[in-house]
């Protein structure tokens, strides 16, 4: 009885492996087995297994795909992309509330990539990640949406525009009151400066916070409940950053400039 496309696929990680491997094109064997870091003896009963089902040619000492095998790992890719990210910090991922993401870009939560969970401990509860802070002090921008006013923003956004940093942030009405009443003089500097740009979000703003430099993105989300639990999920690479700058400009356009006090 013929084992079930997905069985094939899924069910062993060699034989996955091999297939996104040899989406680049035909490899030699030597090659395979270095970069999948395998012995021959282990990867030959898997070969057979993808090219009983069609997927993968093996001739001579040079494997490929198939027809068939390019158009299923083009398919598998994105979801493959997603499982990645989504396992990786599955309870956080299901135990948060995702509406704050709009649906085009929850379509491609694959873009982020590898992340980390940043939990600060009980003396750093109400600073912003310290190595975070100085990758953004070397960035050209950072842009940021907080639907809360965290303690640490005004002095750290006055660190970024005496660098030249071009910062923009989105917060909510109830945030920007309270930052008028606490730190006015900070404000006033921060809008006076030319590097620094602050919008009002007018509604509700279900995202807790989010945070985007040339090489990071930074985001945390409300939990079911609607609680912030102070977990951040960093992603370093070039397409999280991409995503993020689109987020951002998704809440951006439902926002308004604040061009004086």
């Amino acid at each position: 009885m013929r084992r079930s496309l997905l069985e094939v696929i899924f069910m062993s990680e060699k034989r996955k492996n091999l297939l996104f491997l040899l989406r680049s094109g035909p490899r030699r064997m030597e090659e395979i087995l270095e970069v999948m870091n395998v012995s021959r003896h282990a990867l030959l009963p898997q070969i057979k297994i993808l090219s009983e089902n069609g997927l993968v040619v093996k001739n001579k000492d040079i494997c490929r795909l198939t027809k068939i095998g390019e158009v299923l790992v083009e398919d598998m890719a994105p979801l493959v992309g997603t499982l990645t990210v989504l396992e990786k910090n599955y309870d956080y991922w299901i135990e948060h509330d995702l509406s704050s993401i709009p649906p085009h870009l929850l379509r491609r939560i694959r873009e982020l990539g590898f992340c980390r969970v940043i939990e600060p401990d009980l003396n750093n509860m109400f600073e912003i990640n310290k190595d975070l802070v100085e990758q953004a002090l070397r960035s050209n921008f950072v842009m940021a949406a907080t639907a809360f006013l965290h303690p640490s923003y005004p002095s750290v956004f006055l660190d970024f525009i005496k660098n030249n940093v071009d910062v923009s942030v989105i917060m909510t009405e109830d945030a920007i009151e309270r930052l008028k009443v606490d730190y006015g003089n900070e404000l006033k500097l921060f809008l006076d400066s030319g590097y620094g740009k602050i919008y009002v979000y007018p509604d509700h703003m279900q995202l807790a916070s989010l945070f985007i430099a040339e090489m990071f993105l930074m985001i945390c989300l409300f939990d079911k409940k609607g609680r912030y639990d102070r977990k951040d999920l960093v992603f370093c690479n070039a397409n999280a950053v991409h995503w993020g700058q689109e987020l951002f400009e998704y809440y951006l356009s439902k926002s308004d400039p604040i061009t004086k006090l």
